[in-house]
């Protein structure tokens, strides 16, 4: 059965020069959702420079008043509920309970940015030893235009957190939702249109990566973009040719470890459900799990269990469990995954192959016999797929979780909590979970990010607030005398005062602090 395609473009009627128009289709029907046409040079030109001239604006009102604007979004966003749930359900593929847990996290996320900007972003009285005469401050400013460039995956969360952030900060912002999630984009568009943030101050771009590349070249002051490692490099190349500062929340190949002493039902749901949520398509998801040899066998079972009880592919159940793979391109990537790892030696406990279901479905599969050269294992996968490997003892462990190239999440499962806690504090990644995996991971107060390929730059908390500034430090006089100490002209006298501040100041010994007041 031929896959319906989630998107396509189309040129214009006589192919030449045109704007494209890119059509939004459903990944479960096939059914045409919407359509948009991919910016052009002219375009994105003008809406860059609209931003900068709006952004001045928007900084002057102050924050007080831009917290009000965002207030409205966040009440435009709550009374859109289902209106943003059907179109995230249809767009996407997604199981309802599972838009539904993104809609309410996106709604904490906004509020948390509303209940930290006054603390955060206010000034920080700052006190300099050596220049008690003045009175210093460390302000926040925004960097201007930021430019927002999101995924398909978690349209929007990870569209509205950064747009958020930036608003609130003082910038305008220029977004670029994915090709694959242009009908949520517009949603959200017309949210912001809805608070009645001013039209400068925020322009919706929708295309492909040249899209994206173009508006890079434009000029923006700060880029923040969530996706592929692929196309962070290219991003990253990009911004530095510019110097322009960027915040890259890249893949991830999420490990699970559980221990000999955990509690393996728990443990099992927990992992199931942290990799098979949005059907495997979070770059936090568990797609690999390290179980201790000893109960290897006894928690396969239990994951085999939960697997057969809460997940079916039938959308038209009353509560459906595993939603549709987005992109086209994407179910390939999990079945040449999950093909390749069969062939070379790989079991499938349960699943292994693409479901015969109306749309694009692959089943939830858990693979043994994995070894550490499969793809399955080492790439990332991005789909409802989980890779099982055995551990000997707590440091071969760690060593397998910190091997390759992701650091964004992982979890340790355990019923000793301090044992969890040694073993959490020795995995490179962002966000580390003991008896937890996926909730922990959208924990709106905190900051969210990963090292090594995973990406750098952090959102959410007051971290993603502080991301979308830049600080300035502010010195007045406290008291009207100057700084003569250390100006024109240089006397004897001055270089004589200096030479005791040092000792009295650094001196490591009461000796040495003592010669500040000797002859």
């Amino acid at each position: 059965m031929t896959s319906p395609q989630v998107q396509t473009t189309l040129s214009g009627p006589n192919g030449k020069g045109e704007p494209q128009v890119i059509l939004s289709t459903s990944p479960v029907s096939g059914a045409v959702l919407g359509r948009v046409t991919a910016a052009t040079p002219p375009q994105i030109a003008q809406a860059m420079q609209q931003a900068r001239v709006g952004r001045v604006a928007w900084e002057g009102i102050g924050l007080r008043r831009r917290l009000v604007f965002v207030r409205a979004l966040r009440d435009a966003l709550y009374h859109s509920r289902e209106r943003i749930l059907a179109t995230m359900v249809a767009e996407q593929g997604k199981v309802y309970q599972e838009a539904l847990l993104e809609y309410l996290t996106t709604l904490e996320i906004v509020d948390v940015f509303l209940r930290q900007a006054a603390r955060v972003l206010g000034p920080q009285p700052l006190h300099v030893r050596l220049v008690p005469t003045r009175a210093h401050a460390i302000e926040r400013r925004p960097f201007g235009v930021v430019l927002v460039i999101a995924p398909w995956n978690y349209p929007l969360a990870l569209s509205l957190t950064p747009i958020a952030a930036a608003l609130v900060a003082g910038n305008s912002v220029v977004y670029k939702p994915s090709e694959y999630a242009t009908q949520v984009g517009e949603v959200i568009a017309g949210l912001v249109a809805g608070a009645g943030i001013p039209p400068e101050v925020f322009h919706i771009l929708h295309g492909h990566g040249d899209v994206g590349a173009a508006l890079i070249e434009a000029g923006p002051d700060r880029i923040c973009f969530t996706g592929s490692v692929a196309t962070g490099r290219k991003v990253a190349q990009a911004a530095a040719r510019r110097l322009i500062p960027a915040t890259l929340e890249l893949g991830g190949k999420d490990a699970a470890i559980v221990l000999e002493d955990a509690d393996l039902r728990r443990a099992a749901v927990g992992v199931v459900w942290g990799g098979m949520f949005n059907a495997g398509q979070t770059c936090a998801s568990v797609e690999r799990v390290l179980v201790q040899r000893r109960v290897a066998d006894r928690f396969v079972a239990e994951m085999r269990r939960v697997v057969d009880r809460y997940l079916d592919c039938a959308l038209d159940t009353p509560a459906p469990a595993l939603g549709a793979i987005s992109t086209p391109a994407q179910i390939e990537i999990v079945d040449a995954h999950v093909t390749e790892a069969l062939r070379q030696g790989a079991r499938a406990v349960t699943g292994g192959r693409r479901l015969n279901c109306a749309g694009r479905f692959f089943a939830p599969t858990i693979l043994t016999d994995v070894t550490p050269d499969m793809r399955v294992f080492n790439e990332e996968t991005f789909g409802p797929v989980i890779a099982v490997m055995t551990f000997g003892d707590e440091a071969e462990a760690i060593r397998i979780a910190n091997a390759g190239p992701f650091g964004l999440t992982a979890s340790v499962w355990t019923r000793n909590r301090a044992r969890g806690l040694r073993i959490a504090r020795q995995l490179e990644a962002g966000t580390v979970s003991v008896n937890e995996h996926m909730i922990s991971t959208g924990l709106p107060e905190a900051p969210w990010g990963g090292v090594k390929a995973s990406g750098y730059g952090r959102t959410r908390g007051a971290e993603g607030l502080l991301e979308m500034t830049y600080a300035q430090v502010v010195t007045t006089d406290r008291i009207p005398v100057g700084s003569g100490l250390f100006q024109y002209p240089y006397t004897p006298l001055k270089r004589a005062l200096m030479q005791r501040a040092i000792h009295l100041l650094y001196g490591p010994t009461w000796r040495d602090r003592l010669r500040a007041f000797l002859p």
